[in-house]
């Protein structure tokens, strides 16, 4: 008769081990830029703002995460942002020029993490200014896009308004505060971007999908948080 008991121990110590496995995955896995794992944003939106900082990714290596997740409990936002920020490593090695825009809905949370190569351009007070001007506004009121959309503006504003970050094959982006719809709004945006970057919009996409992970960047700490 074969001796069952080796087998049984070995599922047993399975079950023991998995749930101490699946309870260390606190924070999402992320691949493309715009991450919504609440269902707030449209498969459009989510469309426009990767093609924006996809094209930031191009003209300067600076990696922004979007990510919109229901909570950050139990670790809190703070400490959600930094796991996450350094487990996706958003930002280049050696460079660490990862951004990311985090939003809490059921919490009604939001922090802006800043990566250590960025810090001197996205200081704590500005990024928390950024924040509080164009998130919290829209967030308050249920409109995730266009406070995310204007979030990322800003900061795309602010990581290229030096020259000398912009790559030498690089088109710099420039963005306007338009009062329009959300549909016409970002239909404008592409048709400029379209313009401004001779057509690339359109394999955006796909470079998007075959661009590999985020670099490897850390975190530095810094940045800003609030509430709507």
């Amino acid at each position: 008769m074969i001796d069952k008991r080796p087998l049984l121990a070995t599922i047993a110590l399975a079950f023991l081990i998995c749930p101490v496995v699946s309870g260390a995955q606190a924070v999402p896995e992320i691949y493309l830029y715009a991450n919504d794992f609440v269902g707030v944003l449209t498969y459009d939106e989510i469309g426009m703002l990767d093609e924006i900082c996809y094209e930031l990714d191009q003209v300067t290596s600076d990696e922004i995460a979007i990510v919109i997740v229901n909570t950050t409990q139990p670790e809190g936002i703070n400490l959600f942002a930094v796991e996450l920020f350094e487990e996706s490593g958003i930002g280049k090695e050696d460079l660490d020029n990862g951004v990311l825009i985090l939003v809490s809905t059921d919490e009604g949370l939001w922090r802006i993490e800043v990566g250590y190569g960025l810090e001197g351009i996205l200081n704590d007070a500005k990024v928390g200014d950024i924040g509080r001007e164009n998130l919290e506004p829209y967030l308050a009121d249920g409109d995730y896009y266009p406070g995310i959309f204007y979030t990322l503006a800003a900061l795309v504003t602010e990581l290229t308004n030096d020259p000398d970050r912009i790559n030498e094959d690089g088109y710099d982006v420039e963005f306007f505060r338009l009062d329009y719809w959300q549909l016409a709004l970002a239909i404008s945006v592409i048709i400029v971007v379209g313009v401004l970057t001779k057509g690339r919009v359109f394999f955006w996409i796909g470079g998007i999908i075959t661009r590999g992970r985020f670099g490897g960047g850390r975190s530095g700490g810094g940045g800003a948080k609030g509430r709507f």
